[in-house]
C-alpha cells in the first residue's frame, strides 16, 4: 500500500459511521450537497422581489398589559441600557462589545483576521484558527438581543431603543449582502436571525431600515429554501430551526407570492415529519442534549404561533411529542433555579429569548409550552411570568406537585426523586450519532446543589485539547475500562464507534431506588438512591480486564467531602493543558473543579465504592 493511502479497514469504518449518522435518505441529501458546493450550483443572490409587499398581521403580538405586571422595569431597562451602551450577552452569559461596524461583523472578537464579505456562503469555512471561533461571530447575529431592546421599548415607549436597532441592523446589512460571507453560511443561524427580525419589524419603528428589513427576511427565504437538503440531512436542531423559518417567513410571505407560500408548506410538512423523528415518546431528544431539545421546543413554539395566526396548528400526533419533550424536561428540573442537568453537548443556545430568566433556567420554555397547548404545570414548578406575556398565553392549569419517585425511560435514561437527592442515569443505545462518549454518565443534586456534574462544551473550535475536548469518555463520570473506550472519534463531530449501554434492572420501594445499568465495555453500575444520599457500585465484569477507573467531576460550587470512596481516590485539580477537572455551564465558559480519579484493585476485588452523602445543616451526614 502506498505512503498516505487510507486502509481498506478505515474505508469501511467511515462509510459505516456515515451510514450510521446520516442513513440512506440523509447521505444522499449530504452528497448532493456537497456535489451543490462543488460545482456552486446554489443561489448566488436573492430572485424574489417583495419589496412594497403589504406586512401581514403578526403572529408574535405580546400581550403588553401582561408584560408590565411581569417585568420588573429597572432590569428590564439596565439590560436595554446595556445594549444602548454597545453590548449584547453573548450565549446569555458574557455581556461582550456589539460589532461596531460593519467590519466588526464579520471579525471574530480579538482576532485581526475577518472572515470574507464577499465569498459565497458556500465557501466559508467553518474551522478556521486563524480567524477564531466562528460561533463568536454568529453569535450577535443572532439578534438575540433585540428582545431586550424590544421589551424596553414596549415599557417605555423611548425611541432610543429602536433607534439602536435601526443603526445597528443597517451596519449588519452592509457588512453581509445575501448569500455572501459567515452570516449567510448556516441556515440554522438565517433562520434564527429572521425570526427576531420578525420580532422587530412588529414591535420596534423601522424609520430608514423598513426596506432592509423586508428584503433580508425574503432573502431569508429563499436562502433556506434553495440548500434545507443539508440541514435534513443532519438529523438535529438545524433542520428543525430551518423548518420553522420557512413557516414563519412562508406566513410573512405567502399573500404575497406563490414561492413563499411554497416556504410555509414546506415547512410545515418537515416540522410534522422532523418531531416524530426527533423526539421519542419518552421525551429524549435525538442530540441527547437538553440544551438541545430546548431549543427545539423553543422552535415549536414559534412555529406553532405562525400556525395559528393563519388559521392552521401543528398535529396532535406532533404536539404529543413536543408535551413528551417538556414532560421530560419538567421531571428532571429543579424547582427553585429551574435548571436540569447539563447533559450533553451545551453551545450556548438561547433561540428564542422572551425572558429575562438566566440561561439555565428552564421553565421559560416549559410555561410557554404549557400556555400554547393548555399543558398542567405541577404546582412546585413556578411558572416564567413574562414567557407568558410574550406569546399571548394564558396562566396554565396548576397540576398536583412532583413527586418523589423513579421514571425510567425506554431510550436509556432514568431519574430518581428522594427527598433532598436528584439522581439522573443515562444508559442507552444510540440510533443517532452521539454528541458525548457518556454511558453511564450519572449526575447528582442534593438539596438543589449540583455535586456531580457532566462537563458541557466549552467550545467546538480552538487549540487541543480545547476543540470539542469535553465530548470524550474520560471527563464523564462513567467507569472507564482501559483499551476497551466505549466510542472511537471519527472527523470533526463523527464517531466511528457509538457507546452503548442499558438500564438492566430498576425498582422503587416508595423510599428508595434502585438502578442498575451495564456497558458494553464490560462494567455494570448500580445505583441506590434515598433521602440520606446515593451509593454508586461500580464492578468489573471481565476478570481479564484488570486496568480500570471511575472518574467524578465535582460541580465547582459542590461540597468534596460529601463524596466518598473505596478505594480512595485522588483528587486532581484543572489544569489548562488538560480538558480533566472543568465545568462548563455555558458555551465559552470552563470553570476549574476538581475531579476525582478511583482505580479499580482489579480481578481479585472488581468493585468500587462511592457514597454521595447528603448535607444536614450544613455538615456532613454519617456514612
Amino acid at each position: 500500500m502506498r505512503a498516505g493511502m487510507i486502509p481498506p479497514r478505515r474505508w469501511a469504518g467511515s462509510a459505516l459511521t456515515l451510514f450510521r449518522t446520516f442513513g440512506v435518505l440523509g447521505g444522499s441529501r449530504r452528497a448532493v450537497h456537497e456535489l451543490r458546493k462543488a460545482t456552486g450550483r446554489f443561489k448566488t443572490e436573492p430572485q424574489l422581489d417583495l419589496s412594497g409587499s403589504t406586512t401581514p398581521p403578526s403572529p408574535f403580538v405580546i400581550d403588553e398589559e401582561a408584560l408590565r405586571t411581569a417585568v420588573d422595569l429597572s432590569a428590564a431597562k439596565a439590560r436595554a441600557g446595556r445594549v444602548l451602551s454597545g453590548e449584547f450577552q453573548a450565549y446569555r452569559r458574557h455581556w461582550r462589545p456589539l460589532p461596531n461596524s460593519p467590519e466588526d461583523w464579520v471579525r471574530c472578537p480579538g482576532s485581526s483576521t475577518p472572515w470574507s464579505a464577499d465569498a459565497p456562503w458556500w465557501r466559508v469555512p467553518h474551522l478556521d484558527s486563524s480567524r477564531g471561533d466562528i460561533k463568536d461571530v454568529w453569535e450577535p447575529a443572532r439578534f438575540g438581543w433585540v428582545f431586550d431592546l424590544i421589551r424596553a421599548y414596549l415599557l417605555t415607549g423611548d425611541d432610543r431603543y429602536a433607534a439602536t436597532f435601526q443603526r445597528r441592523f443597517h451596519d449588519w446589512h452592509t457588512s453581509s449582502p445575501p448569500y455572501r460571507g459567515p452570516h449567510w453560511s448556516c441556515g440554522q443561524e438565517v433562520a434564527i436571525r429572521a425570526i427576531a427580525l420578525l420580532y422587530a419589524e412588529a414591535h420596534l419603528p423601522l424609520d430608514g431600515v423598513a426596506n432592509e428589513v423586508q428584503a433580508t427576511l425574503a432573502a431569508s427565504g429563499e436562502r433556506i429554501a434553495d440548500a434545507i437538503g443539508y440541514a435534513l440531512s443532519q438529523r438535529n436542531n438545524h433542520a428543525i430551526s430551518e423548518a420553522v423559518g420557512l413557516v414563519a417567513l412562508g406566513c410573512r410571505f405567502g399573500n404575497a407570492s406563490a414561492e413563499a407560500s411554497g416556504w410555509l408548506d414546506q415547512g410545515h410538512r418537515l416540522l410534522e415529519r422532523l418531531l416524530v423523528e426527533q423526539f421519542e415518546l419518552d421525551g429524549w431528544y435525538i442530540q441527547h442534549s437538553f440544551t438541545y431539545s430546548r431549543l427545539a421546543l423553543d422552535q415549536c413554539v414559534v412555529a406553532e404561533r405562525c400556525l395559528r395566526s393563519i388559521g392552521g396548528r401543528l398535529s396532535e400526533t406532533a404536539v404529543t411529542r413536543v408535551w413528551a419533550g417538556a414532560d421530560l424536561l419538567t421531571t428532571i428540573l429543579e424547582c427553585e433555579s429551574g435548571i436540569v442537568p447539563n447533559h450533553g453537548p451545551n453551545d450556548g443556545a438561547f433561540v428564542h429569548p422572551i425572558t429575562m430568566a438566566p440561561y439555565r433556567d428552564f421553565r421559560p420554555v416549559i410555561s410557554a409550552v404549557s400556555a400554547l397547548w393548555r399543558r398542567p404545570i405541577p404546582s412546585d414548578v413556578a411558572v416564567d411570568a413574562e414567557a407568558l406575556a410574550w406569546v399571548d398565553g394564558e396562566q396554565p392549569t396548576v397540576a398536583a406537585a412532583r413527586r418523589d419517585g423513579l421514571r425510567v425511560g425506554p431510550s436509556g435514561w432514568a431519574f430518581v426523586r428522594t427527598g433532598p437527592v436528584e439522581v439522573f442515569v443515562r444508559a442507552g443505545r444510540y440510533m443517532s450519532r452521539p454528541g458525548h462518549l457518556d454511558p453511564l454518565q450519572i449526575d447528582v443534586r442534593c438539596g438543589g446543589q449540583e455535586v456531580l456534574v457532566d462537563p458541557g462544551t466549552f467550545a467546538y473550535s480552538g487549540q487541543p485539547p480545547w476543540n470539542n475536548g469535553l465530548a470524550s469518555h474520560e471527563v464523564h463520570n462513567g467507569p472507564q475500562v482501559s483499551g476497551r473506550p466505549p466510542g472511537i472519534k471519527g472527523p470533526r463531530f463523527l464517531w466511528y464507534r457509538w457507546p452503548s449501554a442499558d438500564i438492566v434492572e430498576s425498582s422503587w420501594d416508595g423510599e428508595r431506588a434502585v438502578v442498575v445499568a451495564e456497558a458494553d465495555t464490560g462494567v455494570r453500575r448500580t445505583i441506590v438512591a434515598e433521602a440520606a444520599g446515593v451509593d454508586v457500585h461500580d464492578e468489573l465484569l471481565d476478570p481479564g480486564a484488570t486496568d480500570w477507573r471511575v472518574y467524578w467531576l465535582l460541580h465547582p460550587d459542590s461540597d468534596a467531602t460529601m463524596v466518598t470512596t473505596r478505594p480512595g481516590p485522588q483528587p486532581r485539580e484543572a489544569a489548562d493543558d488538560e480538558a480533566l477537572g472543568w465545568f462548563s455551564p455555558n458555551y465559552g465558559e470552563r470553570v476549574p473543579s476538581i475531579l476525582l480519579k478511583v482505580e479499580g484493585p482489579g480481578a481479585g476485588d472488581p468493585h468500587i465504592l462511592t457514597t454521595i452523602r447528603a448535607l444536614t445543616d450544613g455538615h456532613s451526614a454519617e456514612t
